[in-house]
């Protein structure tokens, strides 16, 4: 197995991604400041944390498939093979981010337990109970890591600050109904995707146009990357065999104005 079909299957690259998205939002509010814990960069800190935590969680919830008898996919089935190995890197994932928590600030460690006490919830609850809500749990997990850790970071949060978190969010979603599309293949998914390309890019018009910002730069990011989903969910079979790989490569399209 090559090492690009290894980091796929165990959605290392969706981390990786997550990382590079939490970066331009530390970038966008200021949260990028040093505090009192040592001279570490906090958001260094958060970073690290963010993908890591990220990346524990997307193991433990195949893993936890496996264990109910879902084996469908591929990635399931890559977890299945190597249970033993992966519950050993998520012991030392979990234990990384419990030494990261003593160079971090009291404000993120707050919500990081309140957050981590929801994906809790999400993995023993939830899932089991409720496979449906999944689709719906996930991406707001997601964003409360992306998002809500520089908020909370961050000394001020402007209003535009909140209206790219709201384009994220849409871009969030799109993904995620891609994703069920290319699965399911009901046209209401294919209408969902096409209608939230078409908000972010009435909001970048609107709020975002005629400015070389730094705002304006991540919305414009933010808005191409979501009218190309737009644009892959229109041209399904030119994407079919590829579209995982591609729409979540689009989301270090960040890293180009940091």
């Amino acid at each position: 197995m090559n090492i690009f079909r290894l980091i796929y299957l165990s959605s290392l690259h969706v981390a990786l991604a997550t990382g590079a998205c939490a970066a331009a939002f530390f970038e966008l509010t200021g949260g990028t400041e040093k505090h009192g814990r040592g001279s570490i960069p906090a958001h260094w800190v958060s970073l690290a944390q963010i993908v890591l935590v990220c990346w524990l969680i997307y193991i433990l919830d195949r893993i936890l498939d496996v264990v109910r008898g879902n084996t469908s996919t591929e990635r399931h089935r890559f977890h299945f093979e190597n249970q033993y190995n992966l519950q050993l890197l998520a012991i030392a994932l979990a234990a990384i981010n419990i030494f990261l928590l003593f160079f971090q600030s009291r404000e993120v460690i707050v919500y990081g337990v309140i957050t981590g006490a929801l994906v809790l919830l999400y993995l023993v609850w939830i899932v089991p109970r409720y496979p449906k809500a999944k689709d719906y749990s996930m991406p707001l997990i997601y964003l409360a890591a992306v998002v809500g850790v520089p908020f909370v970071s961050a000394p001020s949060v402007t209003l535009s600050a909140w209206l790219i978190a709201f384009m994220f969010a849409l871009l969030v979603f799109q993904n995620l109904t891609s994703f069920a599309y290319f699965e399911q293949g009901k046209a209401s998914k294919r209408k969902t995707v096409t209608v939230m390309g078409a908000l972010n890019l009435f909001l970048f018009i609107v709020f975002f146009s005629g400015s070389t910002e730094y705002v304006s730069r991540l919305a414009l990011i933010f808005t191409g990357i979501s009218v190309f989903y737009s644009f892959i969910i229109n041209n399904e079979k030119r994407f079919s065999a590829r579209y995982r790989w591609i729409m979540d490569g689009l989301l270090f399209l960040p890293l180009l104005i940091l």
